[in-house]
């Protein structure tokens, strides 16, 4: 799956599924609410027990104002609302077609009032059709009970609640007894609850989920567009290509890793163009070293032997004609000198060839020229690419040139094998050997030779002592060419 659409559906599951955890939620803690029996008791109870009071003064006349007690009942029931001044305006949310009827009775548990009709006629005694747990919630009532959870009582008709009334003294005068009863009975309102809100619910989970695609689908659009140009550029700069460069003007943090990418690219650059340029102004200094040590000196000597045969031939021929000779050698000499170092500027096809087969070739023909014996072993050989192949013949022709004239070996041995990853060549000769504390910044070859290996990753290491010979060893990783 595309990164774009991987980012549309997350945003479109975080959504969603955010505003269904919510609605779980909420569903959740109506449903624990409502299996509460005593949660509309506890409510009720303290405030039917405030406002029943002001039914006090109507009781205590005798004979009871049963109209009194009968319009404060009225209002109760038809209104769902209380009427005590002190309770003026406050709503107990009892909605009149649930509140099937109220009943006040007197000190002794006798009805006196109700609305609308008294429960079992006004002729019937309430003990003879209401359940003996609502005559007992009006008993302990009228025994001063406020605790809610033991004035209240549920079963499938309904919830009965009954609160005392007290008078101005405090003394409990008579007792209000309620029946309420809903939809579905009490323990039935959490399925309704949930069969209630679960459609709205479902249309708000979809709604939000097409909301939350919409969104993350063009957030994740400009986000891999971006993304993109990043790994468009990229593949720009691994082909050596830096003029490529990341346009996103954006102040976030892939904006700005942006900019940094396009400054590194051209740090890159510079870096390439000065390694460039130092690369070949080491060659022209190591070339003009060569030249000066070997060739020049040569060229030099066999000049002051054709001097010195010019000035002998007339007098000494035999002497002259040694002199020609020996210029002749010089001569000779010196052209191989050349030869090497053209075979150096313009080394061997290793793209056709392969390492091993040019530095085999060069070996022998740098052997026949010094008359130093040279043995070559090859383990495991792989193809290279072209830049570490190229680097590690460098290396090998100025570990022989190093061995050809400062060694005064008579043997050279090179390995060159792969394995676990790299590739290591070793040049080792049984010559004079040298301290490498006291060579190191004399000379551009063993600098060189470092140089190239680390470019590539990996590393060079010389081991030499006096008259113990020289052992040169590159390692360097191998790449798929």
């Amino acid at each position: 799956m595309r990164l774009r659409w991987k980012l549309t559906l997350s945003y479109t599951l975080v959504t969603a599924g955010a505003i269904l955890l919510i609605e779980i939620g909420l569903l959740a803690a109506a449903a624990f609410l409502l299996t509460r029996a005593d949660a509309l008791p506890r409510l009720l109870t303290p405030l039917l027990s405030d406002a029943a009071t002001e039914l006090a003064p109507a009781l205590e006349t005798a004979p009871p104002d049963r109209a009194a007690l009968e319009n404060w009942l009225k209002t109760l029931v038809e209104e769902g609302r209380l009427t005590r001044s002190s309770q003026q305006g406050l709503k107990i949310n009892l909605n009149p077609a649930s509140l099937r009827w109220a009943v006040v009775t007197d000190a002794q548990g006798k009805s006196v009032a109700a609305y609308p009709q008294p429960p079992c006629g006004r002729s019937t005694p309430l003990a003879a059709c209401l359940p003996a747990e609502a005559l007992g919630l009006t008993v302990r009532a009228l025994a001063g009970e406020r605790n809610s959870s033991a004035l209240s009582f549920a079963n499938n008709e309904g919830l009965y609640l009954a609160v005392p009334i007290a008078n101005a003294a405090g003394h409990t005068v008579g007792a209000l007894l309620l029946r309420i009863t809903w939809p579905a009975s009490l323990r039935q309102w959490p399925r309704e609850v949930v069969n209630t809100l679960l459609p709205s619910a479902a249309i708000i989970t979809l709604f939000a989920a097409l909301i939350g695609t919409l969104f993350g689908f063009l957030t994740a659009r400009g986000l891999t567009h971006r993304l993109t140009a990043l790994s468009e550029a990229a593949d720009a700069w691994s082909r050596g290509d830096f003029s490529a460069q990341v346009r996103d003007p954006s102040p976030d943090e892939l904006g700005a890793l942006a900019r940094r990418l396009n400054r590194m690219a051209e740090q890159l650059e510079n870096l390439v163009h000065s390694r460039q340029a130092l690369a070949a102004l080491e060659e022209r200094n190591r070339l003009a070293r060569d030249l000066h040590d070997a060739v020049k000196q040569q060229v030099f000597a066999a000049g002051m032997q054709l001097a010195a045969a010019r000035r002998l031939l007339p007098q000494q021929p035999q002497e002259a004609q040694a002199a020609v000779t020996q210029a002749d050698a010089l001569i000779r000499q010196a052209q191989q000198e050349l030869t090497a170092l053209i075979r150096e500027l313009r080394p061997a096809a290793l793209q056709d060839k392969g390492l091993a087969a040019a530095l085999r070739e060069h070996l022998e023909t740098w052997a026949r020229q010094t008359g130093i014996a040279a043995d070559f072993r090859v383990q495991h050989e792989q193809r290279l690419p072209l830049e570490t192949a190229q680097a590690l013949l460098r290396v090998a022709q100025e570990a022989l040139a190093n061995a050809a004239k400062h060694s005064e070996a008579q043997q050279v041995r090179i390995r060159l094998a792969w394995g676990n990853g790299a590739v290591r060549l070793t040049v080792e000769d049984d010559g004079q050997g040298f301290e490498p504390a006291a060579a190191r910044g004399r000379g551009l070859g063993l600098t060189s030779m470092a140089e190239r290996v680390e470019r590539l990753g990996g590393r060079l290491e010389i081991t030499a002592r006096p008259g113990q010979g020289t052992r040169v060893e590159a390692v360097v990783p191998v790449k798929k060419p």
